[in-house]
């Protein structure tokens, strides 16, 4: 049995909302096992904006989301649930960090965009298969996709393990050797953890932007993710959409693990990027997968992650609590009950309301 994605669009208060009982309940939680959720509150306020540095932390976090929040993004809009996209990213990233430890006799400005070549077809190529089951075979391509996350996670520790482990590693570490010096980004300023890789991010999200409000290629994907046979009787031709869909969106998240790769971690480990593709998943449900949503939504789930690691270091409660303010944000986005239950929306038009009627009769008292 087939299965027709189609995100609806979510307001504003209602992410807000989402956000804010979210927050609410995960800090309840806190107050229930002991802490004191007005401390940890505190802490991952300030690890997420207390300096210069913690804001420069919460851009590093976000930077890789932006990657792989568009690439889920640009799959919803076309009518896929891109589940993969945490394969897509390990698959890419330890693509190009192969081409990297490889190619080092090549200069940054070839060897770079190189590496950006082969991380972007390899996510690609990691995402056909789940496209191909839903378009070729009439299967959904959501557990496919899922399931080939743990593929790409046990292979590529394999190929690690067996043909490109750095010398002198122990036990259960995976990791490559660095790649060519010439690849590695550098620090935008020293100590902070903020490098050029976040201006290749937003430069992703701009030409997103481009693609779905100014091209034809982006109406058509737009078309056959909200109804497909009307998109199909106007001439486009909707399984040959939801392919190149499917691909743009593993290359980009290939794309993120290479950018990962070239300007944080300058080598292939295991388990580097836990959470890229659940996190860019929400971001763009927070965002209703529009450009500017997707952006604000990555940059509140980098703040989150620094918060969190900040929660982390300086109080008793781990990490953790971000995950699970992420899980309940998740259930009340994606359920879209809020404002059905709590009647947000009603009370909000009814304070509305009443707010311009005190207008007009102060007005009119005038």
């Amino acid at each position: 049995m087939n299965f027709e994605f189609r995100q609806k669009s979510i307001s504003f208060r209602t992410a807000v909302v989402a956000v804010v009982i979210g927050t609410l309940i995960g800090f309840l939680l806190v107050a229930l096992f002991g802490y004191n959720p007005v401390e940890i509150f505190s802490a991952l306020l300030d690890g997420a904006f207390g300096s210069g540095k913690n804001i420069a932390t919460s851009l590093r976090w976000a930077t890789p989301l932006m990657f792989t929040g568009v690439a889920a993004a640009l799959s919803f809009r076309g009518g896929m649930f891109n589940f993969g996209i945490d394969g897509q990213l390990y698959v890419g990233s330890l693509a190009s960090t192969i081409v990297g430890v490889t190619c080092t006799e090549l200069p940054g400005m070839l060897l770079i965009p190189l590496m950006m070549f082969v991380g972007m077809f390899c996510g690609a190529l990691w995402a056909y298969v789940p496209a191909f089951i839903r378009v070729k075979l009439g299967g959904s391509e959501i557990v496919p996709a899922l399931m080939m996350n743990y593929v790409a996670t046990y292979l590529t520790d394999y190929i690690v393990h067996y043909c490109f482990l750095a010398s002198g590693t122990n036990g259960d570490s995976l990791k490559t050797e660095r790649i060519a010096e010439q690849a590695q980004f550098s620090p935008l300023a020293q100590g902070y953890q903020l490098t050029a890789a976040i201006f290749i991010g937003l430069f992703v999200v701009l030409a997103f932007w481009w693609l779905m409000k100014k091209s034809k290629l982006g109406y058509s994907i737009s078309m056959s993710g909200i109804n497909p046979q009307f998109a199909q009787y106007g001439g486009i031709r909707v399984d040959r959409m939801r392919i190149m869909v499917m691909l743009m969106s593993g290359a980009l998240a290939g794309l993120g693990g290479t950018v990962e790769i070239i300007s944080m971690r300058w080598r292939f480990e295991s388990g580097f990027a836990p959470s890229f593709g659940n996190d860019g998943i929400l971001a763009a449900l927070l965002g209703s997968s529009t450009p500017l949503g997707t952006l604000v939504g990555t940059l509140f789930m980098g703040a989150l992650k620094a918060g969190s690691l900040a929660v982390e270091r300086y109080t008793d409660v781990s990490r953790s609590l971000a995950t699970v303010i992420q899980g309940l944000i998740i259930c009340f986005v994606s359920a879209r009950l809020i404002s059905q239950y709590i009647g947000f929306d009603k009370i909000a038009d009814k304070l509305s309301s009443a707010i311009q009627s005190a207008k007009k009769a102060g007005e009119k008292d005038a």
